[in-house]
């Protein structure tokens, strides 16, 4: 579940390819920073490198919370302002926790190659995540409860209680999320045209990407 959030968000921030001998604006190493960085801090100092305006950036997270919000709503329904605690619970874990760095590993003027470094999650299993436990199985109780009561999914977001236990539950969850050790993976790069109308550098594979990120799965050679 959690992957594909960042699966998603990664994937709509992807911005038009082009091709030919266009100037690019920016370095390989500093965008594919800006990508990772963005998609799991919420923010990045290399952003304007990638291409990114601070709208992009704002669009952005506003993305990453509808995708929180599809991904929590099957257990339950949630307010804005649950959604948004959630965001910034994960954005503040994933700064405590995880770090990366890029070098460029092969200076190609159309395929350019960089090496990321980084901690990555270890999603590949999250199911213990959502072990019972009794916060959980409060939450689903008292889900369950006020639904056979009549209540319709905007009672239920507007429920200071029931969202002040599900930000609890799920909080634990984002908190929790496994790290594995440092691991490297080659990134190739090609080129895209960014928001502001130049031409910057992106991952060539998406999903690839976030195969290292979240799971530490590096790329068939």
């Amino acid at each position: 579940m959690f992957r594909k959030v960042l699966v998603l968000v990664l994937a709509a921030v992807m911005m038009t390819g082009c091709g030919g001998n266009d100037k690019v604006v920016g370095s390989p190493d500093k965008a594919i920073l800006a990508y990772s960085e963005l998609v799991t801090m919420g923010e990045s100092p290399n952003m304007t490198t990638a291409g990114f305006s601070e709208e992009d950036n704002k669009n952005l997270r506003k993305m990453m919370i509808k995708a929180f919000e599809a991904s929590f709503n099957e257990i339950v329904p949630l307010s804005d302002k649950s959604v948004d605690d959630l965001a910034n619970i994960f954005y503040a874990n994933s700064k405590a926790k995880v770090k990366f760095q890029a070098t460029l590993k092969t200076d190609d003027a159309e395929r350019p190659v960089v090496e990321l470094t980084t901690t990555p999650f270890n999603l590949s299993n999250t199911a213990a995540a959502y072990a019972p436990n009794d916060n959980l199985i409060a939450l689903i109780g008292m889900v369950g409860k006020l639904k056979s009561d009549g209540a319709t999914d905007e009672q239920l977001k507007s429920n200071p209680e029931l969202q002040k236990l599900a930000v609890e539950v799920f909080s634990k969850y984002l908190e929790e999320l496994p790290i594995q050790d440092e691991m490297t993976c080659a990134v190739v790069c090609k080129k895209v045209t960014g928001s502001d109308g130049n031409i910057h550098w992106a991952p060539d594979d998406v999903n690839a990407l976030m195969d290292f990120i979240t799971l530490g799965k590096l790329a068939d050679k």
